[in-house]
């Protein structure tokens, strides 16, 4: 930073903030010694995508939806739009059966996998979908409690990632983790779709005694009825 070479990045979190976690804008794949499996299983996944996307992407859907009304934003270019699209396998901790039924080598795998689990609220799991020519604005999540973990399917040249000073390319079947809530970006410059499978996992700096009292949170917060710290408080798109 003194020398002009690199902007300092911090946690931008619209939801949920944990204190003094390290901002890591990638994680080190230590943190994760169950990533070999998820990648393991690249071809099956990459399969069922395929076979989803040839039978019309039932259950494909815009990703970015805001409610009718919504002031303009950087977002609004993608509203209601398949530019970037998504097929949720699970949604703010629900699972999305038939979505799963058509992925079962991909739903086995995915529940095999220590993923975030707060009640209402995590984990999410989706296929995602980047249109050719599409490029998504730079952008924060809205909760440092978990780590985002793509697992790139279909990758044309001319695709790219962003987190915070580093930009890196996405190479098929080679996963990684990243902190969401540092600015990050996303683009296709290819002719042909861009595919990934995303999902999420707490954040490897938190304690199995924090981690306890967050579910614990949740949990006290949907039933006192007045309640800040809902699905949209720790949920977001990579």
């Amino acid at each position: 930073m003194v020398l002009g070479r690199r902007r300092i990045f911090t946690n931008q979190c619209s939801g949920i903030h944990f204190p003094f976690l390290p901002a890591d804008e990638f994680f080190e794949r230590r943190h994760f010694p169950w990533l070999p499996e998820l990648e393991a299983a690249t071809p099956a996944i990459r399969a069922e995508l395929e076979a989803l996307l040839a039978g019309g992407a039932p259950g494909l859907e815009p990703y970015v939806q805001r409610p009718p009304g919504s002031p303009p934003s950087k977002w609004s270019p993608l509203d209601g739009k398949l530019d970037w699209g998504a097929v949720f396998l699970w949604k703010f901790g629900t699972r999305i059966d038939e979505s799963c039924e058509r992925c079962p080598e991909t739903a086995r795998v995915v529940q095999s996998l220590p993923l975030a689990d707060m009640p209402g609220r995590a984990p999410t799991v989706f296929f995602s979908i980047l249109k050719p020519r599409t490029r998504l604005p730079p952008h924060t999540g809205v909760s440092n409690l978990r780590a985002i973990v793509h697992l790139p399917l279909i990758v044309p040249e001319g695709c790219g990632f962003r987190v915070g000073g580093e930009t890196r390319a996405w190479v098929e079947g080679e996963a990684f983790a990243f902190d969401d809530t540092i600015e990050h970006e996303a683009w296709n410059g290819s002719d042909r779709p861009r595919a990934i499978l995303i999902l999420d996992t707490w954040n490897p700096h938190l304690t199995a005694v924090e981690r306890d009292l967050l579910r614990r949170f949740f949990v006290a917060a949907d039933a006192s009825g007045l309640n800040p710290a809902g699905p949209t408080a720790v949920a977001d798109g990579a």
